[in-house]
């Protein structure tokens, strides 16, 4: 299943309350989520091979699991140029990238993994990916200034640091 699929199975009065059962921080926010879900129904799919992915880590500085949103596309640790040391039992795994700043319209084309979707609810899916698309804002217009603003730091060579970069957000 596609995530545009998925998304057109449910209406916002099915996902806003998933939401802040999953990010209870996040109420004060639905109005950004809900303006996100609507436009997600009105975009057309733009086609990627990337496939959408979720799987419990363990923040073993908070001692408790969350639900991390990837992207993979069948890309194993070993292959990955410039190579990435690591031993052969993690270079025989599958890489997974950030999805935060994809393009919307590839988030609609990618197939859901089938363990996904045995391990979480569907609207859980959608709440969690909401998430996870919309942590550098609410419009694919503030996504953009966000790669812009990364993009201008490394041709620039400001060396710019996690801190500096999320002040410059306002995060």
């Amino acid at each position: 299943m596609k995530f545009k699929e998925l998304l057109s199975k449910y209406e916002w009065d099915d996902i806003g309350p998933v939401l802040v059962r999953l990010y209870q921080d996040q109420e004060k926010n639905l109005a950004g989520y809900r303006q996100v879900f609507e436009t997600l129904r009105t975009i057309q799919p733009v086609e990627t091979k990337m496939r959408l992915a979720i799987e419990d880590v363990l923040d073993e500085f908070a001692g408790e699991y969350y639900a991390s949103v990837s992207g993979k596309d069948g890309t194993l640790m070993k292959d990955l140029i410039p190579p990435v040391p690591v031993d052969e039992e993690a270079g025989n795994r599958e890489v997974s990238y950030g999805l935060e700043l994809t393009d919307w319209a590839e988030w609609l084309d990618m197939e859901i993994e089938p363990e996904t979707l045995s391990r979480y609810t569907e609207v859980d899916i959608i709440g969690h990916c909401l998430w996870e698309m919309t942590f550098f804002g609410y419009s694919e217009e503030d996504i953009k200034k966000t790669v812009e603003e990364l993009e201008r730091a490394r041709e620039s060579d400001e060396g710019l640091t996690l801190e500096d970069f999320e002040e410059e957000l306002g995060l």
